[in-house]
Formats: structure tokens, sequence, C-alpha cells
């Protein structure tokens, strides 16, 4: 009992310093309001140019750093489209130490071309994936070098207004809708909440797979979408089995096996819950968002996984830290798995979403 207090009180006192650090930072999140408020009327204005391009392009963003699920969503998309369309995606590549348009193979580094479009080359081999800082130049190269190209998704480009997409998806996540948070540095918004009337679609992401009539309600009436804008809802859905990271083996979580959780993502709270349930969590190795994993990290970990005291035991981590973890050869011979994880859209509003994403790029 009285670790848990302590634990609480450690807990209370990092939580009530961070947010000390972040009254200190609101004025300059002033300051970058301001920047943002007269950037997006210029564009608004159309003092700033927004370039258009005569194809079927899919923005899919949100108004935070990270968290609300762009990438399973950016596959749910893919999956959608992929019997009937070639599809490709660009992205910038965030935490590559390479620059300017780069085509994400199969065995590319993740640090050359970024965790996150390894995955996704790596899950859709037969797609094109692209990294770029300019979408404006990105989004040309894939045109003229692959004409037969149908669909372009962008992936985190709604702050990207350079480049005026066709069809827009503006992921809003569950949890935080009806919390308070600060422009950056402060707090983690990108944008004012009223950016939102630029999206063609709000998704509200890593809903619960149940939600009544009575709380989808006052989620609108809280989001008060724009008389064009449909809301629609999403939820993360983890696979039953865990997939090895170096070869073809799968398993099941469950009670008796112990899992060391590594996870490089902006919020791994769902997934430490989901593994907290379905087996013997031992420890949770939480790193900032697109982690570059160090040979101390590495060395750490294998110390860790050899206290474990029993042979039914294995590291897990996420799909993306997966593409950097497994270039290293220290992992080689320990069970180092993956969790798989997609979305589903909400029943009620999957045909329509559906038809919406098919008939623009039908139309286009």
């Amino acid at each position: 009992m009285s670790e848990f207090f302590e634990m609480y009180i450690k807990k209370t006192f990092l939580h009530l310093a961070l947010m000390s650090f972040r009254m200190l930072l609101l004025p300059f999140s002033f300051i970058y309001g301001l920047a943002v408020f007269f950037r997006n009327m210029f564009f608004d204005l159309g003092i700033f140019t927004e370039k258009r391009f005569e194809f079927p392009l899919i923005s899919i963003g949100n108004l935070t750093t990270g968290g609300t699920g762009k990438t399973p969503h950016v596959e749910y998309i893919i999956r959608l489209l992929i019997s009937q369309k070639s599809v490709a995606t660009l992205s910038r590549g965030y935490g590559r130490r390479t620059s300017g348009f780069n085509y994400v193979f199969e065995d590319s580094k993740a640090e050359m071309v970024g965790d996150e479009p390894l995955q996704l080359k790596n899950k859709f081999k037969n797609i094109t994936v692209a990294v770029c800082e300019s979408r404006m130049l990105g989004i040309e190269k894939i045109i003229q070098e692959n004409p037969l190209t149908d669909v372009i998704l962008l992936d985190d480009a709604f702050q990207h207004r350079s480049v005026k997409a066709g069809f827009s998806v503006l992921l809003l996540e569950y949890s935080k809708i009806f919390s308070t948070d600060f422009l950056l540095p402060a707090g983690n918004l990108r944008e004012p909440i009223s950016s939102k009337k630029r999206a063609d679609i709000i998704v509200i992401s890593k809903c619960p797979q149940i939600i009544s009539d009575e709380e989808r309600k006052r989620i609108v009436l809280k989001v008060l979408p724009e008389t064009k804008q449909k809301l629609f809802f999403s939820s993360l859905v983890y696979a039953a089995e865990v997939k090895s990271v170096y070869d073809v083996d799968k398993l099941n979580l469950t009670p008796s096996l112990n899992v060391l959780l590594v996870t490089g993502i902006a919020d791994a709270r769902d997934l430490k819950a989901y593994v907290q349930e379905k087996s013997s969590l031992v420890k949770h190795m939480e790193f900032s968002d697109h982690h570059a994993y160090t040979l101390t990290d590495i060395k750490t970990m294998v110390e860790i996984f050899s206290t474990i005291a029993t042979e039914n035991k294995i590291i897990l981590t996420t799909e993306k830290d997966a593409m950097r973890l497994k270039e290293t050869d220290a992992l080689r011979n320990i069970p180092l798995y993956f969790q798989p994880v997609e979305i589903k859209i909400h029943v009620k509003d999957e045909a329509i979403f559906n038809n919406q994403i098919l008939e623009y790029v039908g139309k286009n």
C-alpha cells in the first residue's frame, strides 16, 4: 500500500510540475497562435496561394502533434482502394536523416525514409510510397514518374496549405475532444480547433467500439461540424495474434505470457491497457514518438528481458517501432514481436464513409 501511495505522490508531483512548466510557456503559445492565425488568413484571402492539382489527392491529418491514429486510417483507405486503383502515399518521412524526394522500398532503412512510410511499404508492397518535405514537389514527381497512379494519399498534410487536397480527412481523438488544450509549445495543438472547418469529413478516432446514440449526439454538439461536413466514428482494433519481427511466427497473448512492452509512439495508453488485459505485462519501456533506438536502449532491453525468470516471455512492440528495431542484430536471438492494429469505422458510418472516398476518387 505504501508503495502504491509513493507512486501516486510521484505521479501527482510530476503532473503538477509539467502543468506549471506549460503555464510558463503560454506567452510563446500566444505568439505561435498569432503566426498561425495570420498564415491561415493569408491563405484564405489568396495572398498566399494554394496549388491545386487536377488529380485525386486525399489528405489525412489532425490538429495535434500526434496520437490520433493517422497511419491506421491511411491503411484503411489503402485497403478500400487498392483492389480498384493504383495508390501512392506521400509523407514527410518524419525522423529520417535524409532530405528531398525519396521512394521507399521494402529493404529501405527507417532512418533514411522514416518508420511509418517503411511500415506502409512493407505491408502494401504494390503501392508507391514516397517521402518529401515539399508536398508540391513530391506530388509532381509521383505523377510524372508514375503515370498509372490513380490517387495519392497525403499523410499528415492538414497543415500543408501550399497544396490544396481535393478531399481532406481530419482526425480528432475521442478522449481529448472534451478536454482543454493549448497551442504549441504550452499544449499539443498545431492549430486552433476552429481550423476544423477546412476538412471535408471529420473522424472521431480511438472511440470505444460501442457508442450510444446519446453519446454520438453529445459529441456532435461538442464538435459542431460545418453543414457540409460529415462526422464519423472509428475504433482501434488489435489483432488476436502478435507477429514476429524477424520471421513468420505468430502467437496469442495469454495471461501466462510475460511481456516486456517497448513503444516509441505518441500515446501508448491504449496498447498498454490491451497488453495488460491479455497478458502479464512485466515492464513498459516508453520512448518518445519516432524514437531512434540507440545501442544503450537495446542493451537495456536485453538486460531487462534477461531478468524475467521464465522461458515464456517476449518483447512486444508496435509495428512502427518494429521498422527501427529490426535493423539491429542484438535482438535477433530474442523473441521480438509486434502488435498489429487496424481501425474499424463504426457500423452506422462505414458504408457512408467508404462511399464518400470511392465517389471522390471515381469522379476525379
